[in-house]
């Protein structure tokens, strides 16, 4: 991580809504048809306690899977605005997602391309503001918080919270799908207290 400059973070926010997560039938080809059972059955032997979360039709077969949760498709894209105001006196428009909440702090970035979840639950962030550089984030979600390993620490995060102060991303995903999936990045970081922004050049902000 690397320092950019200290910043004001000004955030407006409409706000975030649950939907039911809605899952539609597969269309495939006979050879797609015959790695899905094959695919089905090895899930089947893999998974014996879990309880199957869809149906999925395939002409007259019906296969009961193991399917990864996802967004539904009536989750609407982020449209409040948001403002950064950088110590050199230059300002940044873009949308706002996640907490509604103004926040001051030193701006770092990350280069890599996975791993969100993890640098946003990284002690090391501790009240700066985290630009990632990555052009899109945001697309397989977050996994459950409560979820904890045989040590008793968090599973899929590097602590129990979200220790950056904000977010910016260039484009954020409102749509999300994985298997580990609980909830959006967004609702992620209203849970939080974090307000996060997209639609900014992080790249060129990191230069």
């Amino acid at each position: 991580k690397t320092c950019i400059n200290s910043v004001t973070l000004l955030i407006s926010f409409l706000g975030t809504h649950t939907h039911p997560i809605q899952l539609n039938p597969i269309i495939m080809s006979s050879s797609s048809r015959m790695l899905l059972r094959a695919a089905n059955r090895l899930t089947t032997n893999r998974i014996t306690s879990a309880k199957p979360t869809a149906t999925t039709h395939v002409q007259n077969i019906t296969l009961r899977r193991w399917m990864g949760t996802q967004s539904p498709g009536s989750t609407n894209a982020p449209t409040s605005l948001a403002t950064i105001h950088l110590e050199d006196g230059t300002t940044l428009h873009g949308k706002s997602f996640g907490s509604a909440a103004n926040v001051n702090g030193e701006v770092v970035f990350s280069t890599g391309m996975v791993g969100y979840p993890e640098s946003l639950t990284d002690p090391s962030y501790q009240g700066q503001i985290l630009t990632l550089t990555t052009p899109m984030v945001g697309n397989y979600g977050v996994p459950d918080r409560r979820v904890l390993d045989k040590h008793g620490l968090p599973a899929h995060f590097e602590s129990g919270k979200i220790h950056a102060t904000g977010l910016i991303v260039q484009d954020y995903s409102h749509h999300y799908s994985h298997w580990q999936a609980s909830s959006s990045l967004g609702d992620w970081l209203v849970e939080e207290g974090i307000p996060g922004v997209s639609g900014i050049d992080t790249r060129m902000l990191t230069k």
